[in-house]
């Protein structure tokens, strides 16, 4: 795994993984954001739901993007993940705070406790699509961010030698 810290204004380095995933059609990114550690330590007040069927989430979200990958209908939509405190509607409350989605851009999943799972079209641009990750997981966060982003770069497996 390469770890490494970045900002929205410099993200050649994520992008240049990017690249090397979609080619390989394997591994994932894990987006982190910078938080006061304090702050990101401290977890949120849960509702009355969550109180009777749930611990409470870290003020913090993570994003996950996935390269497309072949599947049984041709090459999969790379996906962005996105686990977050917010609740449910996290497309909805995105839209609000200015950061909807992008034409074309379908919404896999929008889960209160499994988080929100968006497909970008293949041909949408890496640069674009870790834009919108970045914009989405900082305003799903609950605390303030640092700006700085932690980046965690799960490379493809390497094939099994045949026997």
């Amino acid at each position: 795994m390469d770890r490494f810290e970045f900002t929205a204004e410099a993200p050649g380095r994520v992008l240049e993984w990017m690249d090397r995933l979609t080619a390989a059609a394997d591994g994932w990114i894990n987006l982190l954001p910078g938080v006061d550690e304090e702050e990101a330590e401290q977890p949120t007040a849960p509702g009355a739901f969550a109180a009777l069927f749930g611990p409470a989430q870290a003020p913090v979200t993570m994003c996950t993007w996935l390269p497309r990958r072949p599947g049984r209908r041709g090459a999969e939509w790379p996906t962005v993940g996105i686990v977050h405190p917010r609740g449910r509607f996290a497309v909805r409350q995105l839209a609000t705070m200015g950061v909807p989605l992008a034409e074309r851009w379908q919404v896999g999943q929008d889960h209160a406790r499994r988080g929100l799972i968006v497909l970008a079209p293949p041909d949408t641009p890496h640069a674009d699509v870790l834009d919108w990750a970045l914009r989405a997981g900082a305003a799903l966060a609950l605390v303030p961010l640092t700006g700085t982003w932690r980046a965690e770069v799960h490379q493809p497996a390497r094939p099994r030698p045949s026997r």
